[in-house]
């Protein structure tokens, strides 16, 4: 082998140790988190969330999500202590649920309980016409969306439901995934 060969095999080495550890490190999630973490700990190590929600009480809720392409978000409280709870998925059917619970459900409400919607579209015709946020999500193996209707000025949420994710469902619109 050349001299000149020799380095750059090194470098393409180097190289591929280098992208096999990011790849295992980026496997790692908030879904990690050991609850008592500070979250200036957490922060450093997954970034800053997608959102954060000052909370009665003066704790703060936070959000990372995957939206709008994964299926995925985890939400942690970060008490007065700065240290967090245990994360938790909040893009399933039981979190989802809470939707029914008979509050008026804002915008801001909704962004803090789930995080930002993988889309925000306009449905319907005439007086008919509403916002809808779509949160794409996994049940089981079948992948959905929530849509939440938002009204026709999309100040308050008038109902919601789950259906197949057209995007990648090969039953519905083609599966354009």
């Amino acid at each position: 082998m050349s001299s000149k060969r020799a380095p750059q095999s090194s470098r393409v080495a180097f190289g591929c140790a280098t992208a096999v550890l990011f790849l295992i490190s980026g496997c790692a999630s908030v879904s990690s988190v050991q609850s008592g973490t500070p979250i200036d700990d957490v922060v450093q190590k997954f970034g800053r969330p997608s959102i954060t929600c000052s909370q009665p009480d003066g704790s703060r809720r936070m959000v990372w999500t995957q939206q709008p392409e994964g299926e995925t978000a985890y939400a942690l409280i970060v008490g007065t202590d700065n240290k967090v709870s245990a994360p938790r998925q909040i893009l399933n059917d039981g979190q989802f649920a809470i939707l029914g619970n008979g509050q008026k459900w804002t915008p801001e409400a909704i962004r803090c309980e789930f995080g930002p919607p993988a889309n925000m579209t306009e449905d319907g015709i005439g007086h008919a016409r509403q916002w809808v946020w779509g949160y794409r999500y996994m049940r089981g193996s079948d992948p959905l969306m929530m849509y939440i209707y938002m009204g026709k000025d999309g100040k308050q949420m008038t109902r919601f439901g789950a259906a197949p994710d057209p995007d990648r469902n090969e039953e519905v619109m083609g599966g354009r995934r």
